[in-house]
């Protein structure tokens, strides 16, 4: 059944006349006058008596009508509960170090300014929560920069060094071929700070020795901190561990660093949740370039 024949109908018998109906909603009469025969032909009775001086609708037509008015009634409970959703509702996707380091300052702002938005935080690999934000699973996210389909939205947030941490002092500054034969502690097969990495030892011919993967930041900055090796790490997530004496920090000779985009999809743009963090997130973004 097609809704739009449904409410030219109903509008036809809330009215009580063609012509009303057809000034109400904006259309020719023919036009409403087709839809409804549409209507009684997809039910295959007459619902209007078309023989009458004065507008009446047959026995079915105000078993129609009832209905109609149950349905729309329906629609538009539905159209509320998904505004009050859209308007109270952010779910957003991000990486361990954006929701550990990035997004509190970002989230405790939004909350400060619209009490009962309730926000659900996601983390993953970027390339899973990229697949989760086309899917329409979550309304933003913030994730190192990859390719993009050409359907999602790209807003750079920040760009950040990578900074190499170990208990032993290696200096202020260390190169990619003074870390080759020094044990490294790397993230999860397919993260993309992993990819970077290993693609910028690749450019320089240069190949680490026996790396050991692991899948969690805190993890890898536990392994450090018992002497297993070093590891690359964004500056934002480790100047307080380092301001405490937990690490020795060098930069990297080579200049590393990662971009970090916000990204959702082009038919968000114009969501409530996303203009908000948005908005937000240009306020804050002066700390978050610190």
């Amino acid at each position: 059944m097609n809704v739009n024949h449904l409410k030219a109908f109903y509008s036809v018998a809330k009215a009580k006349s063609f012509t009303h109906a057809a000034r109400q909603m904006n259309v020719s009469q023919p036009t409403l006058s087709m839809q409804v025969k549409s209507l009684e032909k997809r039910f295959s009775v007459p619902l209007i008596k078309r023989n009458k001086k004065a507008f009446e609708l047959t026995a079915e037509g105000n078993i129609v009508l009832v209905y109609a008015e149950k349905i729309f009634a329906m629609l538009h409970e539905l159209e509320k509960e998904l505004e009050n959703f859209e308007t109270t509702h952010m779910i957003i996707g991000s990486t361990l170090y954006i929701s550990n380091h990035v997004l509190p300052d970002i989230l405790m702002a939004i909350q400060e300014q619209n009490i009962g938005v309730k926000v659900q935080i996601y983390t993953g690999l970027s390339k899973d929560v990229l697949a989760k934000v086309a899917d329409n699973d979550y309304h933003l996210a913030v994730i190192v920069r990859l390719p993009y389909p050409d359907n999602i939205v790209m807003i750079p947030v920040l760009k950040t060094k990578l900074m190499f941490i170990s208990m032993e002092d290696l200096g202020e500054e260390v190169s990619l071929r003074e870390l080759v034969n020094h044990p490294i502690i790397l993230p999860e097969q397919g993260s993309a700070t992993r990819d970077y990495l290993m693609n910028e030892f690749r450019k320089r011919n240069l190949t680490i020795n026996n790396p050991i993967d692991c899948q969690n930041p805190p993890a890898i900055r536990h392994m450090v901190e018992l002497g297993m090796g070093g590891a690359f790490f964004p500056l934002f997530s480790i100047q307080k561990d380092v301001q405490e004496g937990r690490f020795h920090m060098a930069s990297v000779k080579e200049d590393l660093s990662l971009d970090y985009d916000l990204i959702f999809l082009k038919d968000r743009r114009n969501s409530p949740m996303v203009r908000m963090f948005i908005s937000t997130m240009k306020k804050q973004r002066r700390s978050l370039s610190k």
